[in-house]
Parts: C-alpha cells; sequence; structure tokens
C-alpha cells in the first residue's frame, strides 16, 4: 500500500532529477558552443570550484550529473513500487549529487537534498 508519504517522496525525487537534468543541459550547451559559462541575470551559471579545471572539465562533469540526475528517475520508480533498492539507488545519488552541488555551487541542491533525507527517513519502515 502506498502512502502519502511515499508519494511525496517520490514526487520530490522526480522533481529534483527532471529539475536539475534540464536545467543543466541548457547551460551545458552555451558552454560547450561558446566556450564560457552563460551569464543569466548577472549570475554565472555552473560557476564553482570546478571552474578552476577549465570548461572541459566543467562540461564533462556537468554531463556526469545530468546522468546521476537522470538515474533518480530510476530511484524513483522502485520507491514507487516499494522498493528498498529505490532507498538505497537514492541514497548513492543524493551522495554523489552532493559532490556536484559544491563543485558548481548550486545552492538550491542541499536544500532538496535534506527535503529527500527527511521524507525517506519517514518512508524506510513502509518500504520491502
Amino acid at each position: 500500500m502506498r502512502t502519502p508519504l511515499v508519494t511525496a517522496l517520490v514526487m520530490m525525487v522526480v522533481f529534483d532529477a527532471l529539475a536539475w537534468a534540464f536545467g543543466v543541459l541548457p547551460a551545458l550547451k552555451y558552454a560547450l558552443t561558446h566556450r564560457t559559462l552563460p551569464t543569466v541575470a548577472g549570475i554565472r551559471l555552473l560557476s564553482g570550484p570546478l571552474e578552476a579545471l577549465g570548461i572541459e572539465a566543467v562540461i564533462t562533469a556537468g554531463l556526469v550529473f545530468v546522468v546521476v540526475s537522470g538515474l533518480k528517475l530510476m530511484a524513483a520508480y522502485w520507491l514507487w513500487h516499494g522498493q528498498m533498492d529505490g532507498a538505497i539507488l537514492l541514497i548513492i545519488l543524493l551522495c554523489l549529487s552532493a559532490i556536484f552541488w559544491y563543485a558548481f555551487a548550486l545552492p538550491f541542491g542541499p536544500l532538496a537534498g535534506i527535503i529527500e533525507v527527511i521524507l525517506l527517513a519517514l518512508v524506510w519502515q513502509n518500504l520491502s
């Protein structure tokens, strides 16, 4: 039986995955085309400590981040079906995502991660 908290967790994970994947891709396309990071409203996108390694490193890491975000959809699918595998995969992907949140200086990443961890803790007993 799917509880409302499981539904909330799955919706949060899907939103997180799609927001990062589709939010990062246009910035990566711009960086690949123009060999510099885009600036929107005075904010340089994807700029963080990783930028010191060069634009190629930013693009490569950005693509890996998109893959990690995409894998969260698999975790959401398994969570939707009440499988513990989804919870384990989500924990692994959140740990990997934290590296990218720091590397790209993404301010909303930790907030979403904390919400997902809290929801995951609340639904842990309902998973099989």
